[in-house]
This record gives structure tokens, sequence and C-alpha cells, in this order.
């Protein structure tokens, strides 16, 4: 028996027939997204399945997507007495998956919180245009200065993925021009995110707002199973505590790589990825310290299954 930590996916993880494999006979999937579309009013099972893709990437509709996915592949977990993870943490939208997962927070009130979250981020772009781009190879403080060039916040650390990853978002033309700066610096590859939302930057901060106002009414307990959160890179017991790192989450950094590294310190190796893709799963390949199983269908989550229990 493995210890492990539980990670959860954000957004630039969805496709057309997603979860394909848990659909075709897990009852218990179907009968979570019929739920989740109740709670949101609509069809989400019929998207995954018939797209069209341009509105499965339409915020408002991926950020429930993903969510019910990772936690209709959580409770399939818990349906097989799957063992509980030491730790949970979420990347980004993750965060949102985690706390549910570790029943600090209500499904309902989850759904009804990332519907409107991708809602109100949508809305940021409706009178500019934005872009996120892949760094890889470029150390984060070469990223970070060239961030700092742009005085009016226009280009912002958006995700620190890896050693060898770190995500940048904002305006699109200051975007593309600094993607150009760390390219003269060293940048080994650079290239495009699918997301037309300037996620974890500035940029956001309006959004924060009406993630503050919404949080207020929603109760959020004690986790009971430790979630890492993004902004802090702490395990949170508080209320309070845990509504304002949801609400910095949104223009702050995700700091994915210290997340890792605080999981490695409590001498855990074994990741295990609940979402329908496998992106956090593929950040760890070169860490030759851990092992990584995903849980993007059936015949990974029956391996993954085996190695933890």
């Amino acid at each position: 028996m493995a210890l492990f930590a539980m990670l959860f996916p954000g957004q630039g993880v969805q496709y057309i027939n997603m979860l394909s494999s848990f659909l075709q006979k897990e009852k218990l999937f179907q009968n979570t997204f019929k739920e989740a579309s109740e709670h949101i009013g609509y069809n989400l099972l019929k998207l995954i399945r018939e797209g069209p893709l341009n509105k499965i990437n339409n915020s408002k509709y991926t950020q429930p997507i993903i969510l019910t996915s990772s936690i209709a592949i959580y409770k399939l977990w818990k349906k097989c007495n799957g063992k509980n993870p030491l730790f949970m943490s979420g990347h980004s939208l993750g965060e949102y998956s985690a706390l549910v997962c570790s029943n600090a927070l209500k499904f309902s009130d989850a759904l009804k919180i990332v519907a409107l979250r991708g809602q109100y981020m949508e809305k940021v772009t409706l009178n500019r245009s934005c872009l996120v781009k892949a760094i890889i190879g470029l150390n984060k403080n070469i990223v970070k200065k060239i961030c700092r060039k742009y005085t009016s916040n226009t280009v912002s650390i958006a995700s620190i993925n890896s050693d060898n990853q770190i995500i940048i978002s904002g305006d699109k033309l200051d975007v593309y021009q600094a993607s150009l700066d760390c390219k003269k610096n060293g940048a080994q590859f650079i290239f495009d995110i699918n997301l037309n939302i300037p996620v974890h930057s500035y940029l956001m901060k309006p959004v924060a707002k009406k993630i503050k106002h919404i949080l207020k009414n929603i109760e959020i307990k004690k986790p009971k199973i430790p979630v890492i959160n993004n902004v802090d890179v702490k395990c949170e017991n508080n209320s309070e505590n845990i509504k304002k790192a949801l609400i910095k989450q949104v223009y702050k950094t995700v700091r994915w790589k210290e997340i890792i590294d605080f999981i490695q310190s409590k001498n855990i190796f074994t990741m295990l990825e609940i979402g329908p893709n496998n992106i956090l799963t593929n950040l760890n390949k070169k860490n030759i310290n851990l092992i990584s199983l995903n849980t993007s269908n059936k015949k990974y989550f029956l391996q993954a299954f085996k190695t933890i229990n």
C-alpha cells in the first residue's frame, strides 16, 4: 500500500468524448453528470459526447465539466473502497474539486461557484484580446523580470508548473512580446495554451471581487483530508482562510512546483491525478523520484487502483 497525494486538474484538459470508457458502463458517472446538469441548467453529458468543441472550451461550461469529471472519478474510487490520500491539491479550478472531495465544500455549491467563475472570466475578454503562453526551459526569475517590464500589469506569471515550465498570461500583444523576450533570453521552447482567458493575471482582479461576493453565502468546512492551496502552499482549516485563498487564486500565480515539493517533503512520492486527462501526470515525468499515475480512462484507473491499494 502506497502513501500518496491526489491531484486535481484545472482548465485545458477537456476534449470531446472524454471519459467515454467510464460513461459506457458506469451508472455512477451518468448520475453524477445528470446531477451537475440539473444544478447548472445545461446538459453537460450531451455536450461532452457531441461538442461542439468551441462550446466545451467556453469557460462557463469547461469549469463545471472538469469539476464534475473529477468528482465522478473520485466517487468511483471511493465506491471501490480506494484508499484515502494523505494530501489533496488542485491546479487552479482543481482546488474546488479537492475541497469537494475532502468534504469541505458541497458539490452543488462548487458547481454554482465555478459556473459563475467561468462566466465572469469570459466577460474579461469581451473588450480585449488575451493570450496564454507556456515558456519552457527558462529560469523563473528571468521570466519575472520580463513580466515586470509591463508596468501596467498586462503580463503576469499565471503558473509555475515545474522547474522547466512557466505559464504567462494577459493582454495578447504584450504576452506575445514578452514571449519573444523570453526566447531572446534563452527559452528553449514556447507554445500557446488552449485558453482564451488571461488566467491568474492581474486582469482577473474584477473577477476576484465577484467570487468574494459569491463565497459570502457559501459554507466551507474544515477539510477531512488536508488540501494544499494554490496561493500560499498551505493547508488551511479555517473557513475564512480557505475563502480568502480561493479569492486571491483568481489573479495570483499558481505555485504548483512548490506544491509538489511540499508533498515530497512529507515523504510522499506517489501522485494520483483525478481527472479526464494526464496533464499533471506529464508535468511530473521528469522527476525521477515520483511515481505518477492518472485516472483518465478505465484502464489507467484500474492500474492506479492496483498500485495504490
